[in-house]
């Protein structure tokens, strides 16, 4: 549904002297990061820790040395990342804009990094697309990009990077989709497929 979007300013500080700003929408929770801003970051990006949405696509895909099967389950993995995984290792990020959607919560931001990232040919997708069957690899050029973002991280993100691509990797995406509905109710109230994933609605008001 379309609406005038109330913008609101989310300002930010790194290592307590790098400060920088974006906005977001209070309704739709999009995210927009002003030219001048946005410059700062990719200078600051080049020499200290920060991590794009591109940059978070190609290292989970490069982490588990393998492919991920199907959008729904790459955006689920990468909304954990920035729920649970960014937070607990306090690397700074670009916030994606995540907001409930038909599958529950999305990003179009992720989206088009995909896009950008298959026009740059640092990942190929195969197979039907927007289905459980278009599989992502990484490319040799995305491979060395990935190594190079890689060497930004502790030697123990990297391994808690890894073991948490394995885990996501064991688990189907109607798995993975549980979680996320169970863990994080408000995303799931434009859901088209709830009765899908939770057949007993209770089960999700009681986690509520």
């Amino acid at each position: 549904m379309s609406h005038n979007h109330s913008w609101m300013k989310i300002e930010r500080t790194i290592k307590q002297d790098f400060q920088y700003y974006y906005i977001i929408c209070e309704i739709c929770h999009k995210v927009r990061y002003p030219a001048v801003q946005l410059q700062k970051l990719i200078d600051y990006a080049k020499e200290e820790l920060f991590f794009f949405i591109e940059d978070w696509v190609l290292l989970l895909l490069h982490i588990g040395k393998r492919y991920i099967a199907g959008i729904t389950h790459y955006q689920k993995m990468l909304f954990l990342i920035f729920m649970e995984f960014i937070p607990k290792y306090d690397i700074p990020s670009e916030n994606p804009g995540f907001y409930p959607y038909k599958y529950g919560p999305y990003s179009d931001r992720i989206d088009a990094a995909v896009d950008i990232l298959i026009n740059a040919k640092l990942i190929t997708a195969k197979g039907r697309k927007s289905s459980n069957k278009e599989l992502f690899f990484i490319t040799y050029d995305g491979t060395e990009k990935s190594e190079k973002l890689k060497k930004k991280l502790s030697v123990e993100q990297q391994t808690a990077l890894y073991e948490f691509r394995v885990r996501w990797d064991q688990t189907t995406t109607n798995g993975l989709m549980k979680y996320v509905y169970g863990r994080y109710p408000k995303s799931t109230i434009k859901s088209k497929i709830l009765k899908k994933v939770f057949p007993d609605r209770t089960l999700v008001r009681k986690r509520g």
